[in-house]
């Protein structure tokens, strides 16, 4: 009996043995594997995470975005620059449209005769007619007697139609004339300078002047200078808003040379 006990205990024994060992073979492959994580961890590592791979793709589109930016501005900096030139087309504009107003607020707004002071001779300038381009009037020194018609607009005053002793001074042409010379300007805005020249030129824009009619702002100067050898033949007008001339100079440099001003003194309804 003991060894039949013996060779069950025996027996026993290594079927516990097998069992355990059996229990460790099947472990080992895990604890291989758990071995193995290390490795699998470092690999990990070296794929990017989607943070990264989202960083990555900021960086890569970062350039992309700036090159839009960049031609976004070219773009905004072309639609600038001809919103600058329309600016300063603008203020071109306007500035001519200042000057010129300046020699349309000149022309008489109705007609009237007006006498001028003088020494020498007497002298009327009569406004016949007017519209909005031009202006007739007629000038009478002494017994001579002259109708003139102006184109008076934004640019310029020329004398366009002429005509001595008219049979009827005071009948207005304006509707049916025909100009019968050259144009004269007697005011242009494209010339300015100081009047030493045989054409008109504005030598001022705004002076105050005092008359014996009345004291005018804002009043324009021309003149013009005819040069012949050692004389000098100066003319210069005034002209002030609203009304036309206002002053005459005349000016003779020569050996016997004399200086004539015919200035406002009355004005009468036509």
């Amino acid at each position: 009996m003991s060894n039949s006990r013996k060779n069950i205990f025996l027996t026993s024994l290594l079927i516990l043995s097998m069992t355990v060992f059996s229990a460790c073979s099947a472990s080992s492959p895990s604890e291989k594997a758990d071995k193995k994580e290390p490795e699998n961890t470092s690999v990990e590592k070296e794929t990017p995470s989607e943070e990264d791979a989202s960083v990555n793709e900021e960086t890569v589109e970062a350039p992309a975005e700036q090159e839009e930016n960049s031609e976004a501005e070219e773009e905004n900096t072309d639609s600038e620059e001809p919103a600058a030139e329309d600016d300063q087309d603008s203020s071109s504009e306007k500035e001519k449209e200042e000057v010129n107003m300046l020699l349309q607020q000149l022309k008489p707004e109705k007609n009237m005769i007006k006498t001028f002071e003088n020494k020498d001779f007497s002298l009327t300038e009569t406004i016949v007619d007017h519209n909005d381009t031009h202006v007739q009037r007629v000038f009478k020194v002494g017994e001579m007697v002259t109708l003139q018609i102006l184109k008076w607009n934004q640019d310029a005053i020329q004398v366009v139609y002429e005509e001595s002793s008219p049979k009827d001074p005071k009948e207005s042409k304006l509707s049916n004339f025909k100009p019968n010379k050259e144009m004269q300007p007697m005011a242009d805005i494209s010339r300015k300078g100081k009047g030493d020249t045989p054409q008109w030129e504005i030598i001022s824009e705004n002076e105050t002047m005092e008359v014996p009619y009345d004291t005018f702002e804002h009043v324009v100067v021309v003149r013009n200078t005819v040069k012949a050898g050692n004389k000098n033949t100066i003319n210069t007008l005034y002209y002030a808003p609203g009304i036309g001339m206002i002053k005459e100079v005349y000016e003779d440099t020569g050996e016997n040379g004399k200086k004539i001003e015919s200035v406002l003194k009355k004005i009468e309804e036509l």
